[in-house]
């Protein structure tokens, strides 16, 4: 074992038997090399190991912090907000939003509310600089309909670029699309008909509740807790054949930040093919894991062909690219007609520029750098709301994603969002991620803006606290007072 890898294995056992806390300092790169009587090199070599492994993230201009961890004898701040459905039952799920619907449009846009990563982190130089090369090459590209299935060059560089992951398949097998959730949309539309029911996971993104609303579909909430999701439930759903299909998000969901355990995404392909249901696969979050190695979709074990994988750039590049896509499996003939059907294909320039950002390095660059980038962020956002919310609040420990699901025990959280707004704070109460009142004490928060400018100190000392500090302190101020007064 290389050197720097024993030493970061000294670090992670400490860290494991809690030696080193969540959020405290490891020694200068100068200390520890004069510590251990190692070179600079191989320090660095050992801090770059704890953050791509996960462990560590680095705070500019102050040094390198351990992160949270799911390891025993964790504070009960790491605590997933559990719930017990006891019953199945189909619900329609237009007879149960809220006023304003699961997704609720405000009239204001802040940082903590759309789960989005702020645009000064993207590499928009490198992207325009895509973009102008593909536009002086482009000649008919402008002037002609796209290829209907999808650009093949943008399909032939997802499919090289994901197969790098291990996760491979054809180009020819995909099909692109306005964006993730009309990768959905014509997934819903493919394998079911208006008034059928879906399998949902349960909490679920608000966005494809209000789609399942606008499509007239009815769903059956199957629970998706901390060791993930209830197999027995579902397949007790699947025996009474309950549903025609299922719709799940597997991996970083939002908005718990969780990610399915391999075996269960096994699980899920399994009983897709013995019961012989569809299962849209929602993995927009996919390439936002916290931790080195990148989790496998559960397309990867479809040995029937019975999902249909749906992914974006949105939340990992540019949301206004509007490119995503689908794997429809068995169902590619049914699927391509109805992307037909509603739509002429998608902007070809676009889709050229996409491919040109993967081909040339760029986007797996952006997406290691985001990566490390998020695993700072999120630590950060949860050791302010450690700090500052109620010792019985409950904060989820994401494995992924942007998002962080919070429950905070008899606060009224469409409460808290309507006093929020008034103080032009937008939010997510917990009762836009389901239909049944499991979550009315929860809520959830975008990470993805820094808490910190580049040049300010840790903690207390912080001397540039950024916009978005001073509106989640707000909204803790706001979340102290309201449960004072009950």
């Amino acid at each position: 074992m290389p050197l720097y890898e024993d030493l970061a294995n000294q670090f992670i056992a400490d860290i494991k038997a809690q030696k080193l806390s969540v959020g405290s300092r490891l020694p200068a790169l100068r200390t520890m090399a004069k510590q251990h009587q190692v070179s600079m090199t191989t320090v660095t070599k050992t801090y770059d190991y704890l953050q791509q492994t996960g462990w560590i993230y680095a705070q500019p201009q102050s040094g390198y912090f351990v992160t949270n961890q799911h390891v025993a004898g964790q504070p009960s701040h790491s605590a997933f907000p559990t719930i017990q459905i006891n019953n199945i039952e189909q619900r329609d799920p237009k007879a149960f939003a809220p006023d304003n619907g699961y997704n609720p449009t405000s009239t204001l846009f802040t940082p903590l509310g759309t789960s989005m990563i702020a645009p000064e982190l993207q590499p928009i130089q490198e992207l325009q600089r895509c973009i102008k090369r593909v536009t002086r090459r482009a000649s008919k590209q402008l002037f002609e309909y796209p290829d209907a299935q999808g650009e093949q060059t943008l399909r032939s560089a997802l499919a090289s670029h994901f197969q790098y992951e291990h996760f491979g398949f054809l180009g020819d097998e995909l099909v692109i699309t306005n964006g993730c959730i009309d990768a959905v949309r014509t997934a819903i539309e493919t394998v079911t008909k208006e008034g059928d029911t879906i399998a949902i996971g349960s909490p679920c993104f608000s966005g494809l509740l209000d789609l399942l609303v606008g499509l007239s579909r009815n769903v059956i909430e199957i629970p998706v807790q901390e060791n993930g999701i209830d197999l027995d439930y579902f397949e007790s759903v699947l025996q009474q054949e309950l549903v025609t299909a299922s719709l799940f998000s597997t991996s970083n969901i939002n908005p718990t930040g969780l990610t399915l355990p391999a075996k269960q995404k096994q699980s899920l392909a399994q009983l897709a093919a013995k019961y012989q249901t569809p299962m849209i696969e929602d993995d927009i979050y996919f390439e936002l894991s916290h931790q080195k190695q990148q989790d496998l979709p559960t397309k990867h074990w479809d040995k029937e062909d019975y999902v249909l994988w749906c992914g974006s750039v949105s939340k990992t590049l540019a949301a206004g690219l509007r490119l995503g896509w689908c794997l429809p499996g068995r169902y590619f003939d049914d699927y391509l007609a109805k992307h037909l059907a509603t739509g002429f294909g998608v902007n070809g320039l676009m889709q050229s520029a996409l491919a040109e950002f993967i081909n040339t390095g760029d986007y797996r660059r952006h997406i290691n750098k985001t990566r490390l980038m998020l695993i700072k962020q999120v630590n950060q956002y949860r050791q302010f709301l450690i700090k500052h919310l109620p010792s019985n609040a409950k904060i989820s420990l994401p494995q992924g994603g942007v998002v962080l699901w919070i429950q905070v025990p008899k606060l009224n959280c469409l409460e808290l969002e309507k006093a929020a707004l008034e103080k032009h704070i937008d939010m997510r109460s917990g009762a836009c991620f389901s239909t049944h009142d499991y979550f009315h004490d929860c809520f959830r928060i975008n990470c993805g803006w820094p808490l910190y400018d580049s040049l300010c100190e840790r903690g207390d000392k912080a001397v540039n606290k950024t916009e978005v500090y001073q509106q989640l302190m707000s909204l803790c101020e706001i979340i102290s007072e309201m449960i004072s007064t009950r």
